[in-house]
């Protein structure tokens, strides 16, 4: 098979494709309303999922779980939020060995006035996708995920 016949079904047929393209579009775009608190969109999932269960932080592998990331990248990405005072690395009460993320008060300060800037990108996409195809094209993505980790 040529390159080019290659290279029109990985466009016509990959998911991996189609996701990726979105999700850079996707991440653009809220990199744009995110922009004026100094923050990106992977950082704001991060915050977010850090401050999920409340003030004890999140711990390393529900993060991992959470955000289907590996340790690596997971540490990669946790290292400029604490460079920038957002987030603090901890070690569990409950376990010694185990290490929670937690957000500072300045990441919670981050976080809340993220809130306002991520509704208007959000209302913005959800305008153009429309409610209905939005809501189906999260409960897609939402059953995507655990298939796959489940292997």
């Amino acid at each position: 098979m040529e390159p080019s016949e290659i290279a029109r079904a990985i466009g016509a047929e990959c998911l991996c494709f189609r996701s990726r393209r979105l999700a850079r579009v996707l991440t653009r775009h809220f990199d744009e309303a995110l922009r004026p608190l100094g923050i990106q969109a992977t950082q704001l999932t991060l915050l977010a999922g850090i401050a999920g269960p409340g003030s004890e932080g999140q711990s390393m592998p529900r993060l991992i779980d959470l955000l289907a990331m590996d340790s690596t990248t997971l540490s990669r990405n946790l290292k400029p939020l604490q460079k920038q005072g957002l987030v603090a690395l901890e070690t569990a009460a409950s376990d010694r060995r185990a290490r929670m993320a937690k957000l500072t008060p300045e990441g919670e300060r981050v976080l809340s006035s993220a809130l306002p800037l991520w509704r208007e990108a959000q209302d913005r996409l959800l305008e153009i996708f429309g409610e209905d195809e939005s809501l189906i094209l999260r409960q897609q993505l939402d059953l995507a995920v655990p298939l796959y980790q489940s292997r």
